[in-house]
């Protein structure tokens, strides 16, 4: 009796330090949407996103940094047509993440973090010599609110849905950008 009391019992504890599963970030499927083509030779990623470890920067706990995201954005959606000996460069420029404190006014209402991602990119074409030719450009942000003590579960879902956000606002913004001004080079 004793045995399976102290055997339910350590495993009861062993049960509770087993850190919870947080599901990774996924990029969004693109192989039903066309590549966006420019008339360069090579495409090469450029960041300018320093490493920012204090709050209220929250960046080393996302599942993936939005520098991260953009990076893997730049790699999944630019290819060169090898049209040209241009070559293009997707600069970031700023890629974060900040919390901030949302106290409520309400005694009903719990005290909330707000989280906004903000980001700003180029996209530069440049001719064999270095030389800008054309600049597109795209910036934003999305944000969101959510309970102080919320779970590292549903913290990780809010990265990921603004992640997310990011991607989509990037995506259409760039698309557009690229089709007005960097098809005729």
């Amino acid at each position: 009796m004793k045995k399976t009391i102290f055997g339910l019992i350590l495993a009861c504890v062993l049960t509770a330090c087993v850190p919870q599963y947080s599901n990774p970030y996924k990029m969004k499927d693109y192989t039903q949407v066309p590549l966006l083509e420019l008339p360069v030779r090579r495409v090469e990623t450029i960041s300018h996103v320093s490493g920012l470890e204090r709050l209220p920067h929250v960046e080393r706990m996302m599942p993936m940094s939005p520098e991260k995201a953009l990076k893997n954005w730049a790699l999944i959606r630019l290819r060169p047509t090898y049209a040209t000996n241009n070559k293009a460069i997707f600069v970031i420029e700023e890629a974060s993440m900040i919390r901030e404190e949302d106290p409520n006014d309400s005694f009903f209402v719990l005290d909330n973090y707000k989280y906004k991602l903000t980001y700003k990119v180029s996209l530069v074409i440049e001719d064999e010599e270095g030389a800008a030719l054309k600049t597109v450009e795209a910036s934003g942000f999305a944000s969101e609110s959510q309970p102080q003590n919320a779970s590292e579960r549903e913290r990780d879902t809010l990265f990921m849905n603004l992640l997310g956000e990011m991607e989509n606002q990037l995506d259409e913004e760039m698309s557009e950008e690229i089709q007005q001004n960097l098809i005729d080079l």
